[in-house]
């Protein structure tokens, strides 16, 4: 590996501890020159003495970056030089040494910088993946807890050992393993889910494991499995969790494994109705999915994800209103992403207008109405209620209001009243 250091010869930057490291290290004083050699020998790491100067590192930086340099960039420099350090890691430097430049720290600090990069695009490669397969729910991560997720689920991507992964109905867990097999080198194999709930005992395990050779085999709902069902899983796993089609996880594993849950696997274990070495194996890796209400930094994007699939779909613009965008971000969302997905495309559809507002979530309202004061209070109930017939009766009639009128079994002006009152576009 070749490191490149620009700028005046730094004492211990030359040292043997980072030839030891598998660096070859090349001085040079002269930025520009610098500069070629790095674009045109592909040099792994970067050093940039700051007491060269913001125009020269900068320069250098932005340069770099911009004709397509990925080696790993850190500055370094002295108490004072050390201003210039937050602006050279803005303009895409990716770490800071301080002078006087100790080897072992430098190669320490080379190594983290090259790994969070790889990590990166790793995730990165992980949601386009994610996103060119039709899973796109699960890009949508601003959340910081959704973020870590996807980093823990491209590392273990990566590996070939089972994972179980954790979480509510509805928050993904089926699309993150689906994602997690395309990203890994058994991706262009097949991925084979089992309902364990719909069969309990498995059946006969031999075309179940053909079906998925050198693929992906997902069990949805491990705990689901009677006992049998689990006997004869734990029979054909290996110690790291991987399937072998002859069973007692002999020979070459050509399956990986994975498992989904809800909660309460130790729980059941404890009780008896799990397998305890069952669930040692599945869980090589262990991924939680968080629930919607601990994730509401995500709510305003997927419903905006939600909305652009729908238009994109249908070919007519869908828009909601800040209030409306309101009400969804702090609806507590039981259904987690699956509900929040069946409830934008329900009131995309019965919208005549395509602009959704709060009226158009009247469930969401009637819930609302239901957990504060008054909650048994028939009239809210009623005009939710009242509301939504009239919006499906306009989609249904697609906006002739007189139609609607008509399915409705009310006089015309009686719609037009209501329409006013509950703000109906």
């Amino acid at each position: 590996m070749r490191l490149l250091i620009l700028g005046k010869p730094l004492a211990g930057a030359s040292s043997p501890a980072l030839e030891a490291a598998g660096y070859e290290v090349r001085l040079r004083s002269d930025f520009e020159a610098g500069l070629i050699e790095a674009q045109a020998s592909a040099v792994e790491g970067v050093l940039l003495d700051l007491e060269a100067g913001e125009t020269e590192v900068l320069d250098f930086l932005r340069r770099y970056r911009a004709g397509g340099g990925s080696g790993t960039v850190l500055v370094t420099g002295d108490a004072v030089s050390a201003r210039l350090a937050p602006v050279a890691l803005r303009e895409g430097a990716d770490g800071f040494v301080r002078q006087p430049v100790v080897a072992e720290e430098l190669v320490l600090v080379l190594h983290q910088a090259t790994e969070r990069e790889r990590l990166r695009q790793e995730v990165a490669r992980l949601r386009v993946t994610l996103g060119a397969r039709g899973l796109e729910p699960l890009v949508v991560a601003e959340d910081p807890k959704m973020r870590g997720l996807l980093e823990q689920a491209a590392r273990a991507a990566a590996g070939d050992g089972a994972v179980l992964i954790m979480g509510e109905r509805g928050t993904g867990k089926a699309l993150l393993a689906q994602a997690m097999h395309r990203f890994s080198r058994r991706g262009e194999a097949a991925f084979v889910a089992v309902d364990c709930g719909a069969a309990p005992d498995l059946g006969d395990p031999q075309p179940l494991w053909r079906s998925a050779d050198h693929g992906t085999l997902l069990f949805e709902d491990v705990a689901a499995l009677s006992q049998t069902g689990q006997l004869m899983l734990l029979s054909r796993l290996g110690s790291n969790g991987n399937g072998s089609p002859n069973g007692n996880g002999g020979g070459q594993s050509d399956v990986r494994v994975m498992a989904t849950a809800t909660s309460g696997m130790q729980r059941a274990v404890d009780e008896g109705r799990f397998q305890p070495e069952l669930l040692e194996r599945l869980t090589g890796a262990v991924l939680t999915l968080p629930p919607l209400r601990d994730r509401a930094e995500d709510i305003p994007a997927l419903v905006a994800h939600f909305a652009q699939q729908i238009a994109s779909r249908t070919g007519r613009p869908i828009s909601i209103t800040p209030q409306a965008l309101a009400l969804l971000s702090t609806h507590t969302w039981p259904g987690n992403v699956r509900e929040l997905k069946q409830v934008v495309e329900r009131a995309a559809t019965l919208s005549p207008t395509g602009r959704l507002d709060r009226a158009d979530f009247p469930s969401l309202g009637l819930d609302a109405a239901l957990s504060g004061p008054g909650s048994l209070a028939l009239k809210p109930q009623v005009e939710a209620i009242e509301r939504e017939a009239i919006v499906r009766a306009l989609a249904t009639a697609k906006g002739n209001r007189r139609e609607g009128a008509r399915l409705l079994q009310v006089s015309l002006r009686t719609l037009f009243y209501k329409i006013r009152r509950y703000g109906i576009t």
